[in-house]
């Protein structure tokens, strides 16, 4: 059978019509991503690719970023401004564990160095930096670029209700599954591209567009709530609520965004975990603005709620 002029998409448009099929679509850069942006604000798309996963011994090898005009009111996404990516040379040799993820080997990176005054001007005018993962991402950017201090970052894995939308997860692979698209290499550009095309797409439950969200939360406040002598059965309890083990302080600790979850947080804790009426004890360390996903030393404060 001659399939040469049939054009794929109608192949797939009519697979899709069956009902029985999910057709994915692999993603392509693109100069405008169609939305009408009225109120427009620049918004970087920020993924690096590193040595390692801990920060005091890591460095950054890849950056990549993509500049988009967004809508301040709608959240939709315009024009595509600019983009960089580049790689760079560490100080020591890129582990093979670290290579396994990212493809990255240290051949690649030989005599390479970022070419700074072309991010620096990307970056000019941008008033929110966006990462799947801005906790681990913002630390590598700022002491790889400290004239980046002050920026103002949102984390599409923390931010977006995820589970309360009906994603199947949270994973960036999962996300462009649930919005009908695929992606080739697990490289810095790459991911920014793909980050770009599911905050292009509305929520599946709320339909409303990511971008309302994260400028929405971008301007809360992140506490850090942890539950001081918290009942050890109560463990698994916290974990399926999204609390994670902070091994130093030797407790479980959520972020939360704005004082109204930070309420919800506190009431859960007051009947599931603790199981009481009265008040109870928990550490709180807040940050807003430039503090979110830093790694400046918060000091903790605890009060009885």
């Amino acid at each position: 059978m001659n399939f040469d002029n049939i054009d794929p998409e109608s192949i797939a448009a009519w697979l899709e019509a069956t009902g029985q099929y999910k057709v994915l679509r692999k993603i392509v850069q693109r100069d405008h991503f169609g939305g009408q942006v009225d109120h427009p604000v620049k918004v970087l798309i920020v993924d690096t690719e590193t040595t390692g996963l801990e920060f005091d011994s890591s460095e950054v090898i890849e950056m990549g970023a993509i500049a988009i005009e967004v809508d301040r009111d709608t959240g939709a996404l315009g024009a595509v401004l600019g983009s960089f990516g580049g790689l760079e040379q560490p100080s020591v040799p890129i582990p093979p564990e670290s290579t396994v993820i990212h493809g990255i080997t240290d051949e690649m990176v030989r005599g390479k160095k970022f070419d700074e005054e072309a991010f620096k001007q990307l970056c000019e005018g941008a008033e929110l930096f966006i990462a799947h993962n801005a906790a681990f991402d913002k630390p590598f950017v700022l002491e790889r670029f400290p004239w980046l201090e002050g920026s103002i970052w949102a984390c599409t894995f923390k931010e977006l209700p995820l589970d309360e939308e009906g994603y199947s997860g949270k994973k960036l692979e999962y996300l462009l599954s649930d919005c009908g698209y695929f992606h080739g290499a697990h490289r810095a550009v790459e991911d920014c591209n793909a980050l770009a095309h599911v905050l292009n797409q509305p929520l599946k439950t709320s339909h409303r567009m990511p971008m309302q969200v994260l400028f929405e939360s971008a301007n809360e406040a992140m506490y850090e709530i942890a539950a001081i002598n918290s009942p050890f059965e109560k463990k698994d309890v916290m974990k399926a609520k999204g609390f994670r083990w902070n091994s130093e302080d030797r407790v479980w600790q959520i972020d939360v965004f704005g004082f109204a979850e930070g309420k919800v947080i506190i009431e859960f804790l007051r009947e599931h975990v603790y199981c009481t009426t009265g008040k109870i004890k928990l550490g709180f360390r807040t940050r807003s603005g430039a503090q979110r996903y830093s790694r400046t030393e918060i000091k903790q404060q605890f009060k009885d709620v």
